[in-house]
């Protein structure tokens, strides 16, 4: 039987015991809904010679990122389960994506360990410097826009990589071309139904994504923020394209959240598993009829509801408000929006991400509730809303701008983990400040400054299709 692994949460206490010690420390970091997070646990963690070897040699943490919206900022780009491990003083030794088999993960312990037996001296003196920001231009626009279009699949829809999904970004300037580029309209039309594959035609709700690069090869896990962004996404495609198929999928994923994802509280859960038996692949059991699935169970639930995930939902609510008015969209986004502010916001102005996790507050959470209240205000000139949104913008100035013009995605509260920065969110945040600018230069000036960092030579040499930057020029 395998030696049962003492799993600790993540904080700086963990580098003073490793300091003691004179232990490397192991973060995994995955999901409640993550299939091959189960895999791994049930195989690799699980495995006699992997847990002696941790116990005898690491000092082992786990975090659930949904959880710890500090440590999903800077480590999202390694998806899940992630493995960190850090040499004793914090500093990092690896950053390793996805599911490790026993026998390989076993090496790449075994080669971690001997590296931080000779760990090398700290260097000292550096600081990051402001990035070089140049002036926005026609021809920067042009690069930005070509980068995205080649990442379009004008055969299968979608961008042409091995995970098939929609990101706003993409659809939204594709739209507000629609009229005029009748390649990105062509696309829009092959991609939009394409991606209905995603969608449980049982239940309702978007699956996360589908690998093989096609559609049809979908992981079943139902995550509340994704479920927003279809929502928001085929809304905004049926009010530019009159398309009523966009509209009964956005209406058929909210039917599946009102029925398994919706709290008594008005808030939304965060996700559904990916499993029926934690690491059995389900797709058998997502080809059943509704009857069917229910006499076997349903998959887990996470309970946990989030200020970020249920904001986005409202802004997604909003969207199909807009274009296909019925008062239930905005009653529903008008609860979200109020729950959050009764029982998520600090006193100070914040909110928090999770009523259960107050260490660190973080931009996401702020940031698309200020959106979020913004988008009531334009739909009902509600004045209150108006000045909650106004609020969540004072505050993240005042707490998550940094020197270079970009927005922190978090305050750190321990020198082992040091803010980071977040595209997507620097861009939303950069779209939310120009709508405000109207009201203040300073919203103006916060606007600019934002896309002078995401418009920066430093970010734009790793773009990978961003036309978010494109709906933000000025």
């Amino acid at each position: 039987m395998a030696q049962e692994i003492h799993w600790q949460s993540f904080s700086a206490d963990i580098f003073k015991q490793a300091q003691l010690e004179h232990k490397p420390v192991l973060l995994d970091l995955g999901a409640s809904w993550c299939h091959w997070c189960h895999v791994m646990d049930d195989s690799t963690y699980n495995n006699p010679q992997i847990s002696k070897y941790l116990a005898e040699n690491y000092i082992t943490v786990r975090e659930d990122q949904d959880k710890r919206p500090d440590l999903f900022a800077r480590y999202k780009d390694y998806g899940w389960p992630a493995t960190i491990i850090f040499y004793e003083d914090g500093r990092e030794i690896l950053k390793n994506a996805g599911y490790e088999a026993p026998e390989p993960f076993l090496a790449l312990l075994q080669k971690a360990y001997a590296a931080a037996r000779i760990m090398p001296p700290a260097k000292s003196g550096t600081t990051s410097q402001p990035y070089k920001i140049k002036k926005w231009s026609p021809a920067t626009a042009t690069f930005v826009r070509n980068n995205f279009i080649s990442y379009l699949d004008m055969k299968k829809g979608g961008y042409d990589m091995q995970q098939r999904f929609l990101e706003y970004d993409g659809i939204a300037y594709a739209l507000q071309q629609y009229q005029t580029d009748s390649l990105l309209r062509r696309w829009l039309r092959i991609t939009i139904p394409q991606s209905y594959k995603l969608n449980d035609s049982v239940w309702g709700g978007v699956y996360q994504y589908s690998t093989r690069n096609g559609w049809d090869y979908p992981h079943f896990e139902k995550i509340l923020s994704i479920q927003a962004r279809y929502i928001k996404i085929y809304a905004d495609y049926y009010a530019t394209t009159k398309d009523s198929s966009a509209l009964l999928q956005a209406r058929h994923i909210l039917s599946y959240l009102n029925q398994f994802l919706c709290s008594p509280s008005g808030l939304y859960y965060n996700s559904q598993d990916a499993d029926l038996v934690q690491g059995v692949h389900a797709g058998d059991y997502f080809q059943l009829h509704a009857s069917e699935r229910l006499q076997q169970g349903i998959p887990r639930i996470d309970s946990t509801c989030y200020a970020k995930e249920n904001a986005q939902l409202a802004t997604a609510l909003l969207h199909l408000y807009t274009a296909a008015p019925n008062p239930v969209y905005l009653q529903k986004a008008t609860t979200i929006l109020k729950e959050l502010e009764h029982y998520y916001k600090t006193p100070d102005g914040g909110y928090l991400h999770d009523t259960a996790f107050k260490t660190t507050l973080t931009l996401s959470d702020i940031l698309y509730t200020g959106i979020a209240q913004h988008s009531l205000y334009k739909v009902t000139a509600n004045a209150a809303a108006l000045v909650v949104s106004r609020r969540c913008a004072d505050y993240i100035l005042s707490h998550f701008m940094s020197s270079n013009g970009g927005l922190y995605s978090f305050i750190p509260t321990n020198k082992y983990l040091p803010a980071d920065y977040s595209l997507t969110e620097n861009i939303d945040a950069c779209r939310f400040f120009r709508e405000l600018a109207p009201l203040a230069p300073m919203y103006k000036k916060a606007g600019d400054e934002i896309f002078g960092y995401i418009s920066s030579p430093a970010v734009l040499q790793n773009i990978i299709a961003e036309p978010g930057i494109l709906l933000a020029a000025p």
